[in-house]
């Protein structure tokens, strides 16, 4: 019996982009938007796959790095001091005695909490996000993991968004094969 009769060519390639998805969610250094080019350019007829796979992965990567930042102060990890076993508690410095840097960052991150979980505002702006990638969307899923937006409306938009993206950039790299041929 041949070994492609055991397991579907389409499942190993889901399978494949959906790990590849996950990976590159959370380490940027395994970019999903070259494995979209590549996977149009490589086999245009049979990409879809590869396509939904990869950004079922990425969306997957992208809630559970939601979710730990929405959940991730309530591990006993980040309570429990070193030598007491208390909570370690810094004290809060003033605006005044952070560095230009460190104030504009600290600016930044308020309007940016402010506008993704903002109703009007945050869904328009993971999905541009997501699609476009201005703003960066890793440091929006981290803002949006510690805002009060909804999980579901946060996982819907960015899943669609994302499969707009590398469905594009899959069709691109078809189109750079025809093109180079």
């Amino acid at each position: 019996m041949p070994a492609e009769a055991l397991v579907p060519v389409w499942l190993v390639e889901f399978l494949v982009a959906a790990a590849y998805g996950v990976v590159g969610a959370v380490v940027p250094v395994f970019n999903a938007e070259a494995y979209a080019i590549a996977a149009g350019a490589l086999h245009p007829a049979g990409s879809a796959f590869a396509i939904l796979g990869v950004t079922l992965g990425q969306s997957i990567g992208k809630m559970l790095m939601f979710w730990g930042v929405r959940r991730g102060k309530e591990l006993r990890f980040f309570h429990a001091g070193p030598a007491t076993g208390g909570a370690v508690e810094t004290p809060p410095r003033a605006e005044a005695e952070l560095g230009t840097v460190r104030r504009w960052w600290s600016r930044t991150v308020r309007v940016s909490l402010r506008l993704v979980g903002d109703t009007r505002w945050g869904l328009p702006l993971i999905f541009l996000a997501s699609l476009v990638g201005f703003p960066p969307l890793y440091p929006v899923v981290l803002v949006a993991g510690a805002s009060p937006i909804p999980a579901a409306s946060f996982a819907l938009t960015m899943t669609v968004a994302r499969g707009l993206r590398f469905a594009l950039l899959a069709w691109g790299g078809t189109g750079l094969v025809a093109l180079l041929a």
